[in-house]
């Protein structure tokens, strides 16, 4: 449960990445048997990490935008809301990575390269 909250604080940003996520499984599981847009795989990948970092820049930017018009703030808050913050980065990373192993699979085994 835990898990899932943290997800969720990601906001909307997090729910896009999701989505990245099982377009990126759909077509994983179209390539098993035969070729199926592979290279989309890693470009869909690629996507979801930008995606997160852009997650993470709107959120630091609210934030920080914020620090000023408070006059006293707890660290801890402050910490806590970057923490949130990265949670896209983190998830899109991931995602990436996880694409960019997937779309060599699939290479590899429909030799797709021809070298």
């Amino acid at each position: 449960m835990k898990m899932l909250d943290t997800l969720l604080s990601g906001g909307p940003f997090m729910m896009v990445l999701v989505a990245i996520f099982c377009i990126i499984i759909f077509i994983s599981i179209k390539n098993i048997n035969e070729p199926f847009k592979t290279n989309s795989i890693v470009l869909l990948g690629i996507s979801s990490a930008l995606f997160g970092i852009l997650g993470t820049y709107i959120g630091l930017n609210a934030a920080f935008s914020a620090v000023p018009q408070i006059s006293n703030i707890s660290p801890e808050i402050l910490i806590n809301g970057i923490k949130t913050s990265l949670i896209t980065s983190y998830a899109g990373g991931i995602i990436m990575l996880f694409s960019a192993l997937a779309w060599y699979y699939f290479v590899k085994k429909h030799n797709l390269i021809n070298a």
